[in-house]
């Protein structure tokens, strides 16, 4: 999915998330959260500034410090 200037990568399996910076000539890493430990049950969304992760147990919402 791609959103705010950076395209963002779900593993299915683990839940860990990689972030890279859109239009960059070669990839750019902007952030990789660690593994969530869980498969990924839904595909995740993006809503005010925050992303949304939802498995089998738990839905996870990642954003900056304000």
């Amino acid at each position: 999915m791609a959103a705010n200037g950076h395209v963002y990568f779900t593993c299915l399996d683990n839940g860990a998330v990689t972030v890279l910076k859109a239009g960059a000539a070669t990839p750019v890493v902007v952030v990789r959260n660690p593994k969530l430990g869980e498969r990924v049950a839904a595909t995740p969304a993006i809503a005010d500034d925050t992303l949304y992760i939802r498995n089998a147990g738990r839905l996870y919402a990642f954003a900056n410090q304000k």
